[in-house]
């Protein structure tokens, strides 16, 4: 048995990945908040029993956390249901973490980002640099600077002259891939790195990029 955190999209049922469908048809709970469309449940988590959250945060939420922990305890599978993906401006991770801390399974399937849906609804080019913030951290001088590369496989050697001192890298290889590897890089280690296509390289300042929890 296994706590499911699962992005489910900004708002469209369709937009829901074929992973999250398959886990919400074989969970007996799903929770889900004011931001997640019910029609989705209908669609997708016909035999569970929903459990509306409404819009929580702190005590709240974490009462909500440990009941599923104990219903997964129990032999149920359970879902947390979260709009967009569980990894961004969410609190997908620390669910995890508190799951594993308690020995229960918990597994996050990504979902589609609202950002990259709503450029794609309204032909948005989002361009060759983003960055994500949430307010209130939008004053320059509590934006924690994150980059994010695509495409640069082949190019790893060049990448150094991009890692600062202060600054931490880490290289995503085939994500979701059977064969999926995380590398951490440093300015001694690059030099010669060969790494399996497609791949994303995070750069982030003050930063080591992984929960070892």
């Amino acid at each position: 048995m296994a706590l499911y955190v699962i992005g489910v999209g900004p708002w469209d049922p369709e937009l829901v990945t074929v992973k999250a469908i398959k886990a919400m048809a074989r969970a007996h709970v799903v929770y889900y908040s004011s931001l997640v469309n019910p029609e989705i449940l209908r669609r997708y988590a016909r035999r569970a029993r929903w459990v509306y959250m409404g819009h929580v945060r702190g005590v709240e939420h974490e009462a909500y956390v440990k009941e599923a922990i104990e219903y997964v305890k129990g032999g149920l599978e359970v879902a947390f249901l979260k709009n967009g993906d569980p990894t961004l401006f969410s609190r997908g991770v620390r669910i995890c973490e508190e799951a594993r801390r308690e020995g229960v399974e918990c597994v996050i399937i990504p979902g589609v980002p609202s950002f990259t849906a709503a450029a794609a609804e309204h032909l948005i080019e989002l361009g060759d640099v983003v960055t994500l913030v949430s307010y209130p951290s939008v004053a320059r001088g509590r934006v924690r600077r994150t980059t994010v590369v695509f495409m640069a496989s082949g190019v790893i050697d060049k990448i150094k002259e991009y890692i600062g001192n202060g600054d931490s890298a880490l290289i995503v290889s085939r994500a979701t891939y059977p064969d999926s590897s995380l590398t951490k890089l440093t300015r001694d280690n690059i030099g010669g790195l060969i790494v399996k296509a497609p791949s994303l390289i995070f750069i982030r300042s003050g930063w080591d990029g992984i929960n070892d929890a």
